[in-house]
């Protein structure tokens, strides 16, 4: 079985269609794992409207968003555990995709996409996964994570065994969590695989354009996170000559930092921006 952790907090607005993604996905044996991190909202309503068996209600009361990412992990009982955030949506064959990956990969612990983004209120422009469909390979992401980190963190995709021995989030960390996971992914000996086409989409919105009074802490969080990945993965002086840059990147405001991914590539619609 795969367990599908979703973490909420306020998500009335979007998260009934972040959960039909997941109900609707091809692969059929699938847990919905959702932690309610102290929803004031409708949230909670929206859920148990669902009335779905496959559908696993936890309400954790106010415990932030890593502490309900353990939760979630922590109840999970699947053999794989897949990650999506509650505004987001899924490929419809992700989760078939991904286990078909990694049984045809045993060497991986995990398997992601790349950052794939829709505008609020548009619908996802998938990119046909063609002949890699049955036969999805996989990139070791060793070189690109000692740059930065490549990986959607909802489109994760690991097996459960892999999150128990590095025990899940550090929840010390506010925002570079999903980045930290896969460089202790690293650390501990595993492998972590990248999907040639994405299989789950980022949602952005307005609510999503705010700079939080923890902004500079998180930061340095993140040149630590990095310059632990670079000792990971093998990388040297090349390597650690760039952090200044991803610094530097760092402290652009929200909204110049997206304007760039933007022009990477990175939305689904090439003026979702404008």
């Amino acid at each position: 079985m795969i367990s599908v952790v979703i973490t909420a907090y306020n998500a009335e607005e979007y998260i009934a269609d972040a959960v039909k993604s997941i109900l609707a996905q091809t692969e059929p044996d699938l847990e919905c794992v959702i932690v309610d991190d102290g929803s004031t909202d409708d949230t909670v309503r929206v859920l148990t409207d669902f009335g779905d068996p496959r559908i696993r209600l936890v309400e954790a009361g106010r415990i932030g968003r890593v502490r309900a990412l353990n939760l979630g992990v922590r109840e999970s009982r699947g053999e794989y555990i897949a990650i999506q955030d509650a505004d987001d949506l899924s490929h419809p064959k992700r989760l078939e995709i991904q286990r078909l990956a990694m049984e045809q990969s045993p060497d991986y612990c995990a398997v992601g996409s790349l950052p794939f983004a829709f505008s609020a209120g548009e619908t996802p422009c998938w990119p046909l996964f063609g002949p890699n469909e049955k036969n999805p390979s996989l990139t070791d992401i060793r070189k690109k994570l000692m740059l930065s980190n490549v990986v959607s963190h909802t489109s994760l995709f690991a097996g459960s065994e892999a999150m128990k021995k590095i025990q899940g989030y550090d929840e010390k960390f506010r925002m570079v969590h999903d980045f930290d996971l896969l460089v202790r992914m690293y650390e501990n000996g595993m492998k972590v695989g990248l999907l040639k086409v994405p299989v789950a989409a980022k949602r952005i919105h307005v609510e999503q354009f705010f700079e939080r009074n923890t902004r500079l802490r998180d930061v340095f969080d993140g040149i630590l996170v990095q310059s632990r990945a670079i000792r990971a993965c093998g990388g040297g002086i090349p390597h650690r000559v760039l952090l200044p840059f991803w610094f530097s990147y760092r402290l652009l405001p929200s909204k110049a930092r997206m304007w760039i991914r933007a022009k990477e590539g990175y939305f689904s619609h090439a003026d979702d921006l404008k």
